[in-house]
């Protein structure tokens, strides 16, 4: 995974101008909205108002300005709006959430984490295990949480294999990725190394 900043674009119309950024905050909203981030893509690809109103005022940095923006519009024909209101918010949307390392491997008795339950874990593990203030924790991406959690529980293997004199292995085991996988989790996610992590922080 590549660490990236959380992406932002900025959607300007008239006079108005608002800053959409894919943030974990935006994430949960969009999750939130009816049909969950899925419909909201299904709305922006048929260009309805109704779900780029929705985009907007989930992901923008300031509500104040999206209403401003939005209100603008009360009075002037939409067609001039939508189609570059459309491109931004799908530009952030393909943004959003962080991609896989790799597949996970194929398994019959896999179930899937809901993306609902994966963007709660990330807040917990924010606040809880790498200790941010929650503010810090809405306004970073999905993918910035994610890359230093792993970074985070990359460093706990290392110390606790050099007390123990052995060698540092950050790399999964095809057993541990199967293991992930059936129990839902990403392939890649260590569960030992997050139970001794917190732990160590009594959580």
């Amino acid at each position: 995974m590549t660490l990236q900043p959380a992406h932002e674009n900025t959607l300007r119309h008239g006079d108005y101008a608002v800053t959409l950024r894919a943030s974990l905050r935006a994430a949960v909203a969009l999750e939130n909205l009816p049909g969950g981030i899925p419909g909201a893509w299904d709305s922006l690809m048929r260009q309805t108002y109704t779900g780029i109103r929705a985009v907007i005022l989930a992901t923008a940095t300031d509500r104040a300005e999206a209403f401003f923006l939005l209100s603008s519009l009360s009075s002037k024909p939409l067609a001039s709006f939508l189609g570059h209101a459309q491109a931004a918010c799908l530009e952030l949307l393909v943004n959003l959430l962080p991609e896989p390392d790799e597949p996970a491997p194929a398994s019959t008795s896999a179930k899937p984490m809901a993306l609902r339950d994966y963007l709660a874990e990330l807040f917990k593990f924010g606040t809880a295990i790498l200790e941010w203030p929650p503010s810090e924790v809405w306004h970073a991406s999905p993918a910035e949480i994610d890359a230093i959690l792993r970074a985070r529980l990359d460093r706990l293997e290392a110390m606790e294999a050099a007390a123990n004199g052995e060698p540092h292995k950050p790399a999964m085991s095809a057993e541990q990725r199967q293991a992930n996988a059936e129990a839902g989790l990403d392939p890649e996610f260590n569960r030992h190394a997050l139970r001794a992590l917190k732990a160590r922080h009594g959580a």
